[in-house]
């Protein structure tokens, strides 16, 4: 069974009385396991399609499917609660809660998701110790570095096990050397079962995903299966060729 489902998405935005639409007939089906890549540039749709499938925003038209689930039919509350269950979202901007240590600021989903305190303590110390970030536990956000701090998000996002770990441009904010790092640790969790779905609009880092589905005016256009080499060269070329 598909992990994520997306069917006929359509997401129509208003402005001053204008229709903006965002998306129009999105479909998508992500198995277990897979790291897909959604690229195109800014404005393509690709953050509110990453929105729609967390269950974070309604689409106009169409259905969302999570972990077999169908959001239409769940009012907020329940939404929240699937999510937290079975979403990991990392941001661009890390979101961290500047007051909260690094050890808190990971446990936070945890224990809002009813989890033990213990069980969250053990899986914080696994992942910060998974992403070379044991000496930091209790360091604050604005001590670490702009790598350290997406590590840190992603350690957030995967404290409770997540069916799907969503992630909008999570290198965006990065240097080039942060941002391989960044890409290297996705792969590898990925590489244990991790499902990722991951938007961007760099070639690079849609090059570390084994499908990358090309986006462009709220619309799906192509697709492709990388080397996976960290390499852009083969996205770069499919690039070229579907927007001829």
């Amino acid at each position: 069974m598909a992990v994520v489902e997306a069917h006929n998405l359509h997401k129509v935005y208003r402005n001053n009385g204008v229709a903006v639409p965002a998306l129009r007939g999105v479909d998508l089906s992500v198995e277990p396991g897979e790291f897909v890549a959604v690229m195109g540039p800014s404005g393509c749709g690709k953050s509110t399609l990453l929105h729609l499938l967390a269950g974070l925003d309604r689409p106009t038209e169409g259905e969302v499917l999570l972990d077999g689930r169908r959001l239409n039919d769940l009012n907020e509350s329940q939404r929240a609660v699937l999510r937290r269950r079975t979403v990991g979202f990392v941001f661009q901007a890390y979101n961290l809660i500047p007051n909260l240590t690094v050890a808190d600021n990971v446990d936070l989903p945890g224990l809002l998701a009813g989890r033990p305190p213990a069980e969250v303590a053990r899986r914080r110390d696994e992942l910060l110790a998974a992403l070379g970030l044991a000496d930091k536990a209790d360091a604050f956000p604005s001590q670490l570095s702009g790598g350290q701090q997406q590590r840190v998000a992603i350690a957030r996002a995967l404290i409770n096990a997540p069916t799907v770990l969503l992630a909008d441009e999570p290198t965006g904010n990065l240097d080039s050397r942060s941002g391989n790092e960044v890409l290297t640790l996705l792969r590898q969790f990925n590489d244990q079962g991790q499902t990722i779905v991951l938007v961007t609009h760099d070639p690079k880092v849609a090059s570390f995903a084994e499908r990358v589905i090309f986006m462009r005016d709220g619309r799906f256009i192509s697709e492709m299966r990388p080397r996976r080499s960290g390499d852009p060269t083969q996205v770069i070329a499919k690039l070229v060729e579907v927007e001829r």
